[in-house]
């Protein structure tokens, strides 16, 4: 392989990054004790900023999202549901009445709302747009829009006469519903540190986190778990999210809007859009979402069964004046429905050392076989109308495609200077057979349209490479021969004419496998 095309001194260049979570954790809390059952906001308000909170092992209710002052510490007993600190956005619901085949209790949902916020799978019953889930113990049930529609495992909610309606017996067990829309909001407090509890059940809305993180926050040892629609989400400068997890929430495990400098590290973010309905093929699903200059690093994450995109930048992301300022390094990418990585409209990333396998399969399978995938689907890493992008000495296997870039007409940016160097890439289908693993760059601009064409996505101008990558093919798809390039309009190039007439890959390799 050959070296990375970039310069040493653009490869360490960055903003500065919040310090290691490890760096800042002592053993055990010593502060304000807030016992089981007693107010933790009573208890914030009460004292100085600056105050370290010691929260017990145990279930903590809010009914409003908590409000810490600058410098506070929130320091709960670990992130296990069973033996740790739980948050809880839910209300226990009793009182049941039998009707028939099902059962309803009065009187716990909110007045009927209309939010418009986020795209759902029906855009007809536009389901995402309720914020309350209803759990059965910790089990998530799956909302319907109608009584008809109630089954085993499912609940209906009448906002009309404020019922909640389920099929399964509730007896016997915890009948919960989210109501409180997050746990925590940054407001205007900095240099916040919370650690070692979960955040669960909370109703919030559509791209807005359970756990808000300010400037310079530090939230370390967290599981923010069954949330409506965002996990996490950082809204300040300097903050990080590192030693954690973030799963089964409804949109996003996580997500980052303008916060410079952040970092989110050592994490596990899986299998988020649970059960929230969403539109995950081409809305904001799946795991982590970085917008709106926002830079910074994910690094050394464990991204996985997603139901959506597993890393995604998107919305003007990155700092167009700062080489590299957005960068996903190290981690681990696997079985997400939609891309592994995607970084779209956005500039100066730098996506290294990663492994990403078997992403795009299951979305892109249900739509059923096809013989020449389209490059935009599925991609193991897939870089769209960005500007200033390396992706370099990343392990892409078996997913739908495998390393694309895209330009795309009616972006505010163009596709321009990518460097796809160094990779390993296995040409290789998914596991169900799906996609047909290709590589290179495409575009859906129409000349014929001069308002939506730009036309330098494959020149000089755009000055696009793939520079020193090795590739494996398997031998029942053509090995050298098989047609796994795309460049300048055709999906139809092998290894020869892509290194030949394309002139790409320099340096690179393609090796034939069983």
């Amino acid at each position: 392989m050959l070296r990375s095309v970039l310069s040493a001194a653009t490869l360490v260049l960055g903003l500065a990054v919040a310090p290691a979570a490890a760096a800042q954790q002592a053993d055990t809390c010593s502060g304000v004790t807030v016992p089981l059952g007693a107010d933790i906001q009573t208890a914030v308000n009460a004292h100085p900023a600056g105050t370290t909170y010691c929260l017990a092992a145990g279930r903590y209710r809010l009914s409003a999202p908590l409000r810490l002052k600058t410098g506070d510490t929130l320091w709960g007993a670990g992130p296990s549901p069973t033996r740790g600190t739980m948050l809880s956005g839910a209300r226990v619901m009793t009182g049941w009445t039998a009707s028939g085949a099902n059962w309803y209790v009065s009187g716990v949902l909110p007045p009927a709302y209309t939010d418009r916020n986020g795209q759902c799978e029906d855009l007809t019953t536009n389901l995402c747009h309720r914020f309350e889930d209803v759990f059965r113990n910790s089990t998530q049930l799956l909302r319907v829009a109608s009584l008809s529609a109630l089954g085993p495992g499912k609940f209906y909610a009448d906002y009309a006469a404020n019922r909640v309606w389920v099929r399964d017996d509730p007896a016997a067990v915890t009948m919960q519903i989210g109501r409180t829309p997050a746990a925590i909001t940054a407001g205007t407090a900095t240099d916040v540190v919370v650690r070692d509890l979960g955040v669960r059940y909370f109703a919030s809305p559509s791209q807005l986190g359970a756990l808000e993180l300010g400037d310079r926050w530090r939230v370390f040892s967290v599981e923010t778990s069954y949330n409506h629609a965002l996990g996490f989400k950082v809204v300040g400068d300097g903050a990080s999210f590192t030693a954690g997890r973030s799963s089964y929430n409804g949109q996003l495990g996580g997500g980052v809007n303008g916060g410079r400098g952040f970092t989110i590290a050592d994490v596990e973010i899986d299998h988020n859009k649970a059960q929230a309905l969403y539109w995950v093929s081409d809305w904001e699903s799946g795991g982590i979402k970085v917008t709106n200059g926002a830079t910074g690093v994910v690094e050394r994450a464990n991204v996985h069964d997603n139901f959506g995109i597993g890393v995604w930048a998107d919305g003007q992301a990155g700092d167009p004046a700062v080489p590299n300022s957005l960068r996903f390094l190290d981690s681990t990418i696997v079985r997400n429905s939609a891309d592994g990585v995607r970084f779209e409209i956005s500039s100066n990333g730098r996506i290294a050392g990663n492994t990403v396998i078997g992403n795009g399969c299951d979305l892109l399978g249900r739509r059923g076989p096809q013989p020449v995938a389209g490059l935009p689907d599925g991609a193991g890493i897939d870089v769209n109308s960005s500007v200033r992008v390396e992706v370099s000495g990343n392990t892409v296997s078996g997913n739908h495609n495998a390393i694309g870039g895209q330009e795309r007409r009616g972006r505010e940016l163009h596709l321009q200077q990518l460097r796809v160097v160094d990779n390993t890439i296995d040409s290789t289908r998914c596991a169900n057979g799906f996609g047909l693993g290709l590589t290179g760059v495409v575009s859906d601009q129409n000349p014929d349209k001069p308002g939506e064409y730009w036309g330098h996505a494959f020149d000089a101008v755009g000055d696009n490479k793939f520079i020193g990558n090795d590739y494996r093919i398997p031998a029942a798809d053509g090995g050298l021969t098989a047609r796994r390039y795309a460049w300048n309009g055709s999906y139809m190039h092998n290894w020869s004419t892509w290194t030949g007439a394309d002139g790409q890959d320099a340096g690179g390799t393609a090796v034939v496998i069983p």
